[in-house]
């Protein structure tokens, strides 16, 4: 018989901190009236997930065109033969960092995916964190 799976809630803090372990998850957003999901890298700085992204692309673009439209943003790490692990689910604004002094250093530290140029620095400010961690009964 299977262990009973038992899923139990995480602290933001502590939510915060595996996002800042893992280097990939998706974006949502709307785009053009619609809703839309992109898997999108990052990096968590100061409290910030930051992703390094084209202005052309379909994320950059709705930032563009509304500073501080609201994102939600999820990251999980679920081991595929044992289905455990967690998941973080982050809502909050994004904003274009591209004209700051801190693009220079942020940017490079996303190590994205797929190899297009990048010149859009976008940071996403967390309003509301959760997350779920999935656990077996001992």
């Amino acid at each position: 018989m299977d262990a009973k799976r038992i899923p139990t809630s995480l602290s933001p803090t502590l939510a915060l901190g595996l996002l800042g372990h893992e280097e990939f998850g998706r974006v949502a957003f709307v785009s053009e009236g619609l809703p839309t999901i992109r898997p999108i890298n990052h990096v968590l700085v100061e409290g910030l997930i930051i992703v390094h992204t084209g202005h052309h692309t379909a994320f950059a673009r709705a930032v563009l065109a509304d500073p501080g439209t609201h994102v939600a943003y999820q990251a999980d790490a679920i081991d595929r033969h044992t289905r455990l692990g967690w998941s973080v689910l982050v809502a909050g604004t994004a904003a274009d960092i591209t004209d700051s002094r801190r693009t220079e250093r942020l940017g490079p530290r996303v190590r994205s995916w797929l190899q297009r140029p990048h010149d859009t620095v976008i940071a996403i400010t967390p309003q509301e964190v959760t997350g779920l961690r999935l656990t077996v009964e001992h």
